[in-house]
């Protein structure tokens, strides 16, 4: 996300502990046509490739997102209430 950033501006990082490959969501459309067309040095130094998703691709990231979601709101979690959440110092 840092080395990126420094190029355009990074809305988010998509990645697992101990994953090979990654997704990242700019601000805008143009910030990752930015990030496209000046990728040569940081593919060099990094050793990493990009593609733009487009079509089915990115049809799949967004349902893969939206799942993620979905299963993010369907866990349980622990209810407590109002002064347990409180911490004091």
């Amino acid at each position: 996300q840092d080395a990126l950033a420094l190029l355009a501006e990074v809305a988010y990082v998509d990645m697992l502990e101990g994953d090979t490959e990654c997704h990242v969501r700019f601000k805008t459309p143009e910030d990752a046509q930015t990030v496209m067309k000046s990728y040569k040095e940081i593919q060099i130094k990094n050793n990493w490739k990009f593609e733009v998703l487009t079509g089915d691709h990115e049809q799949r990231y967004w349902q893969k997102i939206l799942v993620d979601r979905q299963a993010k709101l369907n866990q349980p979690r622990e209810k407590k209430r109002g002064t347990e959440k409180v911490t004091y110092k």
